[in-house]
């Protein structure tokens, strides 16, 4: 079986086993997709590697594995509604808005996000799980014409990663836990070629297969107090794909080298009373990593580049529930989010920046065996600088580059429910 064959057969079976779906601006730094719980969604992910009674804690921490009794089945499913806008300023080569007139319009596209978990009690002390998220997702798109298509058009990233882990309880304070990540992404790029209404595009795509691993643990010093440390490796991935334009209609064969972050996660659970919970997380994201990445052709060498020059990125969450009823119980949190985008480099192919996020849920148990989740997420994003410049061919009455430049604002709405079902125990 051929590569391209191989890792089409594997995303097929992963974008199946996940249900399925679309992604759209990215909702948590650079590219980075946060919505990995709706359990944890309620409280903004404050304490989300520290597992409560969900076993999507998995995705930060997977020693979360080790709070199944028998087997556990979760599945969760977030609708994504961003919005991102772009104000031009006097920075912006004048000569565009004669030839390519508009800003762009609403950069965000809306999406649905899925994930699933299910883990097992082998025995007393062993415990078995797979999660199946999306890690990693871009979606972006500008209304043409705009003065910025040359640099932008539409961007779309694509990730579906697979994790089987194995669990241990040391004791009833401790836990341990490792997996494999198996991961499949892909990219898809389109710009104009020229500052013109009918311009042609170059579409640049690519698809890999990658791994990596987790490992957590999870600690219990006292009654109510549960601190959770989750690690995801970084994953290198080759791409390979093609560069379609009008001087490569049958598409330039094309490879590109990038490795997507490790990530450490830290929660704590701190029980205060019978009815309320403290939550709080940091998390740290190795974007530096992500520079600038050559995209080659075996005989012309490198023809283009994808400049990222990410810094780290950071997320503080903290928040709390309570326990309405035996039945009932309600979440509130808030996070705040350092984006590795920096102004330098940022583009409307991904307009990110600090953010707020706000956050509401609840947990309704129908009975010990079945329960549901919601949650509502306002994000607030901080207004961010956008200064970029691109080289155009002559003929346009234009220098050799131009520039587009202004202000972008975005924000989000996320709406989630997930169902958790319980057999054995």
């Amino acid at each position: 079986m051929s590569r391209r064959a191989w890792k089409a057969g594997v995303a097929l079976a992963a974008i199946t086993a996940s249900v399925g779906g679309s992604v759209g601006t990215a909702e948590a730094g650079a590219f980075a997709l946060r919505e990995q719980s709706v359990y944890s969604q309620g409280a903004s992910f404050a304490g989300a590697a520290a597992p409560g009674d969900s076993i999507s804690a998995m995705y930060w921490n997977p020693a979360a594995v080790t709070t199944a009794v028998g087997l556990v089945f979760e599945s969760n499913h977030s609708f994504i509604s961003p919005h991102a806008d772009f104000d031009q300023d006097d920075r912006t080569t004048p000569l565009l808005n004669a030839l390519v007139p508009g800003d762009g319009g609403d950069l965000g596209i809306d999406a649905y996000l899925p994930s699933s978990y299910t883990a097992y009690q082998l025995n007393e002390s062993l415990y078995f799980g797979v999660s199946i998220n999306t890690p990693y997702g871009l979606g972006t798109h500008a209304d043409r014409p705009w003065i910025g298509q040359v640099d932008h058009l539409r961007a779309k990233v694509l990730t579906v990663d697979v994790s089987p882990t194995i669990g241990y309880k040391v004791n009833d304070q401790l836990s341990i836990a490792i997996g494999a990540q198996i991961q499949y992404f892909d990219v898809n790029i389109t710009r104009a070629l020229f500052p013109t209404p009918t311009s042609p595009t170059a579409n640049l795509s690519g698809d890999d297969i990658g791994f990596g691993f987790t490992a957590g643990v999870t600690y219990e010093p006292f009654d109510g107090t549960t601190i959770g440390l989750g690690f995801r490796s970084a994953i290198a991935h080759s791409l390979e794909g093609e560069l379609v334009s009008p001087t490569s209609p049958g598409g330039l064969p094309i490879t590109a080298d990038l490795t997507l972050p490790e990530t450490v996660t830290l929660g704590l659970r701190q029980r205060i009373n019978d009815r309320f919970t403290l939550l709080a997380g940091i998390e740290w994201q190795n974007w530096s990593r992500l520079g600038i990445v050559d995209v080659e052709n075996s005989a012309l060498g490198t023809v283009t580049e994808l400049d990222f020059e990410y810094k780290d990125g950071w997320f503080f969450s903290l928040g709390g529930e309570y326990a309405w009823n035996e039945n009932l119980t309600l979440r509130t949190g808030l996070g705040y989010e350092i984006s590795p985008v920096t102004d330098e480099f940022r583009s409307a192919r991904l307009p990110d920046a600090n953010r707020i996020w706000a956050s509401v849920g609840l947990t309704y148990e129908v009975n010990e065996r079945l329960s549901f989740d919601a949650a509502y997420t306002h994000l607030f994003g901080e207004e961010s600088d956008i200064n970029r410049t691109s080289a155009v061919p002559g003929g346009f009455g234009l220098p050799a580059t131009v520039t587009y430049a202004g202000s972008s604002e975005a924000s989000a709405d996320i709406l989630s429910v997930s169902l958790r079902y319980k057999l054995g125990g």
